[in-house]
């Protein structure tokens, strides 16, 4: 019999019977669906008891600190002073709302004020003020069940795996410096969160973002100067 554990599978269950029936859902929705059936707050709330409950010890396998994710060891891999900036951003905005966990969330929120990912959102016709005010209602309104007492908040696995991707990417183009651009694009590859839902939202793919991020190619077909 499944349990809360089987989240995944059970999301994908759902949407192949609603398919059947003609009822088209998102990858997202159908995961914050069932968080809500299982009697979770949303699918956040739902994922972080998954990945304590699969953990031998039963404490979330994150690492226990409020600190952003160090820095890559190889010694010509350095992020950018905006990305560092950007980093305990994210973390400081959950733990001014008492936050345990740093979400994907938190992290698109800090990147709104990162330049170098200002400039992709520019550069793609995205209305930051829109994609804040969205996003900062989510933080607030939908992410209360991860409200605590209990200490500094600690980045998700989610969080740590954009950050990963973002430094594969910037390591296998041969650069040196990952930046808030390369967070912004290592998102969409987190399908299951609220945070890459938001940019799908604002009519923003991965494929725009890496364009002008590469090439310097605008969503309008513009070429930056």
């Amino acid at each position: 019999m499944r349990d809360f554990r089987d989240a995944k599978a059970m999301a994908r269950t759902l949407r192949q019977a609603l398919a059947a029936k003609g009822l088209k859902l998102s990858n997202s929705e159908a995961l914050e669906l069932v968080a809500k059936m299982l009697g979770a707050r949303d699918w956040n709330t739902l994922a972080s008891a998954i990945q304590a409950a699969e953990t031998p010890s039963g404490v979330a396998s994150a690492p226990p600190t409020s600190a952003p994710p160090e820095r890559p060891s190889r010694s010509r891999q350095f992020f950018s002073p905006n990305l560092e900036a950007t980093l305990h951003r994210a973390v400081a905005s959950a733990n001014r709302r008492k936050h345990q966990y740093a979400t994907v969330e938190h992290l698109l929120l800090g990147l709104l004020d990162d330049a170098d990912a200002a400039a992709v959102l520019e550069a793609c016709a995205v209305e930051a003020g829109v994609l804040r005010s969205a996003l900062t209602s989510y933080v607030d309104d939908e992410l209360t069940s991860l409200v605590w007492e209990g200490g500094d908040p600690v980045p998700t696995a989610g969080f740590h795996r954009v950050v990963q991707r973002a430094v594969i990417h910037v390591q296998s183009s041969g650069r040196n410096a990952v930046t808030g651009a390369n967070l912004l694009v290592a998102i969409f590859s987190e399908r299951e969160s609220r945070a890459c839902a938001f940019l799908e939202q604002q009519k923003l793919s991965r494929y725009d973002a890496v364009n002008f991020i590469a090439h310097g190619v605008r969503k309008d077909g513009g070429k930056a100067a």
